[in-house]
C-alpha cells in the first residue's frame, strides 16, 4: 500500500514540476473567479449568443451548457434552443446512427445539469440509449463497428455518472464492462488510443494501442475515474478504511455512521481495485511525460477532457487542489489566443464549438457539477466518510470514538437551544455544524416536527439552523415548510431555504430566486415550488 501511495505522490509532484518548467507563468494562480478569467468567459459567451445556431443537437446542447456555466439565464433563446434540442432527442430512445453518441451524450449531460426532475422522461430515454448501445467489450463507438471509441465513451461515462448521481438507475454490470474495457485497452506505455485494441474479456495483458495522443489519455482516464467512482473504487475510500491519525491514542477510533460504513464498500467483485489503481497511476505518468496545453489536433475538445479528468481525479483523492498548475497553463494559453470577437478557433473545431469548450474549461464546469453532488469539507476533503479533524485539539471522545467538536452538535443540546431561541445559537451560524438527530425513527420524526415548527416561528438563529438541520436530514416531507420559508421576512433565511429545497429535491438549479429578491418576488418563486411539489404530491397542503 505504501509503495502505491508513494508512486502517486511522485507522479503528482512530477506533474507540477513539469508544468512549471514548461509554463513558468503559471505562478499567476488563476481561479474561475479571477477577473481575467471572468472577462474571457463573458466575452466568449457574448460570441456564443451572437453566432448562428449549431446544426446538431449535441452542438446546441454543448453551447447551452457553456452559457449556463457562464451564468446565463435558462430563458435565453440560445439556451432554450439547446434545451429543446436535447428534449426532442430524448422524446424516445434515440436510434443508434453513425456517431450520434456525441449528440446523445451532450444532451444527457445538459438535462442532468439543468433539472433532472423536470426532465425525467428525456433523461431516462437518453440514458437508455447508452444502456442499449454499449459495445460487447464495454465501450461506446460508431454504429456498425465492434470497437469501442475512447472519444465517444467519455461522454457516455459522464452521462452515466450524472444520471446516477441525479437519482436514475445505472446498472452496475454496465459500469463494470466500461471499466474493464478501459483497463484492457491500455497501452504498455500507460496511454490509450482512439479506437481501443481489445485483447478480449479477461485478458488484462497490455497490448500496443494505435493513434495515441494526450486527448485520448485524458478521455480514457476520465472515463475510468468516473466509472470507478460509481463502483466506489477510489483513493478516498481506501483512506477512510485504512487511514489513522498518528496523533491520536490507539484506543480511540473514528465515529462511523451507517452511511459512512456503506460508503467504505466496493460495489463490485468483477473489477479488480488494485488493477484500477495501477492503471490510473500508469495513465497519469504517461500524461505527465507527453503533456502539452495545445495538442496538434482537437485542442479545445482536449481542454474540456483535461478539466473533466482532473476534476474526477480530485474527487477520487478526496482533495481539491486550490491552485492546479494545469489550469493556470490553460488560462494563459486561452488569454493569448482569444480573438477580438470573443471566440477561439480550434485546429479542428469550428469557432462556436471551440469557444464553448474553452468556457467549460475556464469555469471548471466538471468541478462545479461534482461540487453539487459531493459535499466539500473546509479542509478540502470530499464526501467519503467524515474523516478525522485536522487539529486534534478540536476533537473530543464520546464512547471511545473521536468527535470533532466544531462539526457535531448533539440533538439534546441543539434542540433545547432551538426551543428556547437561545442567543448562543448565533455563534453557530458561520460554522460548518453537523446536527446529530436521533437514530430512532420515531424520535427522529418528533425532532423533525419540532424543527419545522421553529422554521415557522423561531428566532432568526433558530429558523436558520433549523433549516440547515432539515436539509441535512433530507426530509422530503418538510418541503412545504421550506417553501413557506422562501417568504421569510429575513432574506438570509429565504436563501437558506432555497438551497435546502434544491438539495433535498436534487433540483440543483431550482426555479431561480436570486439573492436580494424582495418578498413579492420570492412569493412567485414559492408558487413555482408549490406547483412542482403538487405534481409529485397531489394531496399536498401548504402553509399560508
Amino acid at each position: 500500500m505504501r509503495s502505491d501511495g508513494r508512486r502517486s505522490f511522485l507522479n503528482h509532484r512530477w506533474w507540477g514540476v513539469l508544468l512549471l518548467a514548461l509554463f513558468p507563468t503559471v505562478l499567476c494562480a488563476y481561479s474561475p473567479e479571477s477577473p481575467e478569467v471572468e472577462a474571457m468567459v463573458q466575452k466568449g459567451a457574448g460570441f456564443l449568443k451572437s453566432y448562428a445556431a449549431h446544426s446538431r443537437a449535441g452542438g446546441q446542447a454543448l453551447i447551452a451548457l457553456a452559457l449556463l456555466k457562464a451564468g446565463e439565464e435558462e430563458s435565453h433563446p440560445r439556451v432554450q434552443g439547446g434545451v429543446n434540442a436535447a428534449r426532442n432527442l430524448g422524446k424516445t430512445t434515440p436510434s443508434n446512427v453513425h456517431d450520434n453518441a456525441y449528440d446523445v451524450g451532450m444532451s444527457l449531460i445538459l438535462l442532468c445539469e439543468l433539472d433532472p426532475e423536470a426532465n425525467r422522461e428525456p433523461i431516462q430515454n437518453l440514458l437508455q440509449y447508452f444502456l442499449e448501445t454499449q459495445k460487447p467489450g464495454g465501450g461506446w463507438g460508431y454504429a456498425g463497428r465492434n470497437t469501442g471509441d475512447n472519444s465517444m465513451t467519455q461522454y457516455g461515462a459522464l452521462g452515466l455518472w450524472l444520471s446516477q448521481r441525479s437519482g436514475f438507475e445505472v446498472p452496475i454490470p454496465t459500469v463494470e464492462r466500461l471499466c474493464n474495457w478501459i483497463l484492457r485497452c491500455q497501452d504498455p506505455s500507460g496511454g490509450w488510443g482512439y479506437q481501443g485494441v481489445d485483447p478480449g474479456p479477461g485478458n488484462f495483458q497490455r497490448v500496443p494501442q494505435s493513434d495515441m495522443r494526450p486527448t485520448m489519455v485524458c478521455a480514457a482516464l476520465g472515463s475510468l475515474y468516473m466509472g470507478s467512482d460509481l463502483l466506489n473504487i477510489t483513493e478516498r475510500r481506501k483512506q477512510d478504511v485504512e487511514e489513522k491519525s498518528p496523533s491520536l491514542p490507539g484506543f480511540v477510533r473514528e465515529v462511523k455512521t451507517p452511511d459512512a460504513v456503506e460508503r467504505a464498500k466496493i460495489l463490485t467483485k468483477a473489477v479488480d481495485a488494485g488493477r484500477v489503481t495501477a492503471s490510473k497511476n500508469a495513465g497519469r505518468s504517461n500524461l505527465a511525460a507527453t503533456f502539452t496545453i495545445s495538442p496538434s489536433q482537437w485542442d479545445f475538445y482536449y481542454l474540456y477532457a483535461l478539466e473533466r479528468y482532473e476534476s474526477f481525479r480530485e474527487l477520487d483523492l478526496g482533495k481539491k487542489d486550490p491552485q492546479p498548475p494545469w489550469y493556470d497553463a490553460g488560462v494563459n494559453h486561452l488569454r493569448s489566443t482569444q480573438s477580438d470577437s470573443g471566440s477561439w478557433r480550434g485546429k479542428n473545431e469550428e469557432p462556436i464549438v471551440a469557444t464553448a469548450f474553452a468556457i467549460l474549461f475556464l469555469k471548471r464546469s466538471t468541478a462545479q457539477s461534482i461540487k453539487k453532488r459531493s459535499r466539500v469539507f473546509d479542509e478540502g476533503r470530499l464526501v467519503g466518510g467524515r474523516g478525522l479533524p485536522k487539529v486534534v485539539e478540536d476533537a473530543t471522545i464520546k464512547n471511545g470514538q473521536v468527535i470533532n467538536k466544531s462539526e457535531l452538535l448533539e440533538s439534546d443540546k441543539f434542540l433545547s437551544m432551538i426551543e428556547a431561541d437561545d442567543a448562543e445559537l448565533e455563534r453557530f451560524l458561520h460554522q460548518d455544524v453537523k446536527f446529530e438527530l436521533s437514530e430512532d425513527e420515531r424520535g427522529r420524526s418528533e425532532q423533525i416536527v419540532q424543527l419545522r415548527r421553529k422554521i415557522r416561528d423561531g428566532s432568526f438563529g433558530a429558523r436558520l439552523l433549523a433549516i440547515r438541520a432539515v436539509r441535512q436530514s433530507k426530509d422530503f416531507e418538510s418541503i412545504p415548510v421550506l417553501i413557506y420559508a422562501l417568504t421569510d421576512p429575513d432574506g438570509r433565511v429565504a436563501i437558506e431555504s432555497r438551497d435546502a429545497l434544491r438539495f433535498i429535491t436534487r433540483k440543483f438549479n431550482g426555479f431561480g430566486m436570486p439573492r436580494g429578491a424582495d418578498v413579492t418576488q420570492r412569493s412567485l418563486y414559492a408558487n413555482q415550488w408549490k406547483q412542482w411539489y403538487r405534481s409529485v404530491r397531489p394531496d399536498a397542503e401548504f402553509l399560508d
